[in-house]
């Protein structure tokens, strides 16, 4: 009788060892969960951003492109000659 009471002594000891393991996994998890949560925001963002820029590089490409286009298809009006 002794022995079996050893035993579950024993086993409460485990089993409170192990419920506080698993409340500390479950923090983690809670932890890692809202760190997850924001890196995917912050590379959203990045993201975001790189592609606003490439947006405005290809605006400014494209709109000196035109500029050189205007001016060297387009006439200037200051050496017109008269016949």
């Amino acid at each position: 009788m002794l022995n079996n009471f050893d035993k579950v002594l024993e086993r409460h000891g485990k089993l409170a060892e192990l419920e506080q393991r698993s409340d500390q996994l479950l923090d983690m998890s809670s932890a890692f969960s809202k760190t997850t949560k924001t890196l995917a925001q912050q590379k959203r963002w990045e993201n975001i951003r790189c592609r606003v820029y490439l947006g405005l590089a290809v605006a400014v490409g494209l709109l000196i492109i035109l500029i050189v286009l205007l001016v060297v298809f387009l006439p200037s009006g200051g050496d017109s000659s008269k016949p």
